[in-house]
């Protein structure tokens, strides 16, 4: 039986969403997770990596800067509103790909018929999420890349593996989409959800 590249159990996943803001540091290592699941992939997803590693990093300095000042993300946002874009900014366009791998992730969850080919889950994915956002050479470029997502087995396993990732992701990702609506919300409502393309 092939093995999944991917194992949600083995992820800590983003923190729970009882608390009125998001901890900084918790909701960066969730990112990170989602870094090395896009991993798996393979290494034409080597810029996508590169992109959300960029803006996580961008995030953490702006944290080491002063933890206790912006234990949680929304602070370190709201604080630097009118003075410094560098954290929104970064947050804008983690979220977006942080968005884009969330609904990747839920059209696999939601294919009854367990489709292999997850090339359609992800150009919808894209297009919900990045694609807004992307020049005419950017959705070029990303048109290639995502022509090589793996098969369905390949990613999540089989069997019992597939199965096992499946029921993790039953709660991994209205975790993880309640996070991202809060941080849509949080920039919207700051006028920090710039929609310009690159």
């Amino acid at each position: 039986m092939a093995d999944a590249r991917i194992q949600f159990k083995g992820l800590k996943g983003f923190p729970a969403t009882e608390q009125d803001k998001i901890e900084t540091q918790a909701f960066l290592n969730a990112s990170k997770e989602i870094v090395t699941v896009i991993e798996t992939f393979g290494k034409l997803f080597t810029p996508v990596i590169k992109d959300m590693n960029g803006n996580i990093n961008k995030l953490t300095k702006v944290y080491g800067t002063d933890v206790l000042k912006y234990n949680y993300l929304e602070d370190m946002i709201v604080l630097n509103v009118n003075v410094d874009d560098y954290a929104s900014t970064a947050l804008l366009w983690l979220k977006r790909g942080l968005q884009l791998i969330c609904t990747f992730f839920e059209n696999i969850y939601n294919d009854a018929q367990r489709k292999e080919a997850l090339k359609p889950h992800l150009q919808d994915a894209y297009e919900k999420t990045l694609k807004p956002y992307h020049g005419f050479i950017v959705q070029s470029t990303i048109k290639i890349i995502y022509s090589w997502v793996p098969t369905r087995s390949q990613l999540l396993g089989q069997g019992p593996a597939q199965l096992e990732n499946i029921e993790v992701l039953t709660n991994y990702l209205p975790t993880m989409r309640t996070h991202l609506d809060r941080i849509d919300a949080l920039l919207k409502a700051h006028n920090l959800d710039d929609a310009s393309k690159v």
